[in-house]
């Protein structure tokens, strides 16, 4: 597993010049041990050889890796989250395919805003790592816990019910600074997408496609030992051709400029219902009334049944008859449905 010094060589690498003179500056280690890190990283392809002998020089290669760990208040007195990426990111991932980059770029500085802003942490470690066709980042804090926040904010009776409540969309515990826009937008721009924070995880593509753990750092061993950290994984092929404009066409709608209401333009969520199991199946009005709290704040509710085996007719009643009755104006769509599922709903009267 490779560490600070090596990302800070790295670093080196991409701003060019006198790579091991300036990484020696910039370690507590000696020339030696730094040339003997640059030896290993090029054998293991994160750094390309040019030339022979003593007059060998060195650029990036295929794989790339970064590391750092600060405090959240230095970050914020510098500048914030753009200027992190301005001065470590941006070089080591120049040559990126320009809407990997954007998409990205997108991700990495709306999660380190969200540390910043709300997770009344101390420090932050921040992680990238570029292999087998694939971008990896993280963003961990040492906060307070953005499940534990949200279910305090919400007054939430399980902190399960954060994740549904954040995978609508819309949702912020700081509404005068924030639209909550910020992780339903940058979990769609991505391939992958996790957070985990007080033994609970949010993973949208969980029943799908989940992602997996990243081997190559442990988020954990730079901070505090204190169980409300919280990890956000994020990933995306080199080859994508997503970009962001793919997913704001597809949740967002323009709307007049100077619109009292912030983040009007976002009309459509995704609902993981099976957010609202906990530990039962779906069948009470309770849980139909946690999945469709706040969607009345959109025009479209695309209510995703994937990894949910049985439904209930109090379930099925009350969002597709009692729902549906008290907000006409709100389309309601439906997917991920097994066949059995499908037969359940059909039956007790929904679509």
């Amino acid at each position: 597993m490779l560490d600070i010094n090596d990302s800070i060589i790295l670093s080196c690498a991409a701003q060019g010049g006198a790579m091991a003179t300036a990484a020696t500056e910039q370690t507590s280690l000696t020339r030696v041990a730094v040339s003997r890190r640059i030896k290993k990283l090029a054998d293991a392809g994160y750094l390309h050889r040019h030339g022979t002998g003593t007059r060998q020089t060195y650029s990036l290669g295929d794989k790339r890796f970064w590391l750092r760990v600060e405090p959240l208040q230095d970050i914020a007195r510098r500048g914030g989250e753009m200027v992190v990426w301005e001065q470590h990111l941006a070089a080591v991932l120049a040559d990126l395919r320009a809407n990997v980059k954007n998409l990205a770029y997108t991700a990495f500085t709306e999660m380190l805003n969200n540390a910043l802003d709300h997770s009344n942490g101390q420090q932050v470690v921040m992680g990238m790592q570029v292999q087998g066709g694939q971008l990896q980042m993280l963003v961990a804090d040492d906060g307070e816990g953005i499940f534990r926040k949200i279910a305090k904010a919400a007054d939430l009776f399980d902190p399960r019910l954060a994740i549904l409540e954040l995978a609508k969309g819309k949702y912020t515990t700081a509404p005068m600074g924030h639209s909550g826009m910020g992780i339903f937008v940058s979990s769609r721009m991505m391939d992958g997408f996790a957070i985990d924070s007080c033994g609970l995880r949010f993973d949208p593509n969980e029943t799908r496609t989940a992602l997996p753990r990243f081997e190559w750092i442990a988020a954990h061993a730079h901070l505090k030992p204190t169980q409300a950290q919280t990890v956000v994984r994020m990933a995306i092929a080199l080859d994508s051709t997503r970009t962001g404009n793919d997913v704001y066409f597809k949740y967002f709608e323009s709307s007049p400029v100077g619109d009292a209401e912030p983040g009007e333009a976002f009309h459509t969520t995704e609902i993981p219902v099976r957010l609202a199991q906990l530990s039962s199946e779906l069948v009470s009005r309770s849980q139909a009334k946690w999945v469709m709290n706040r969607t009345n704040q959109f025009k479209t509710v695309i209510l995703d049944f994937a990894g949910v085996v049985h439904v209930g007719q109090a379930f099925v009643d009350e969002v597709f008859r009692v729902f549906a009755t008290a907000h006409p104006h709100i389309r309601l769509k439906t997917m991920g449905m097994s066949l059995e599922v499908a037969k359940l709903v059909s039956l007790f009267g929904g679509p």
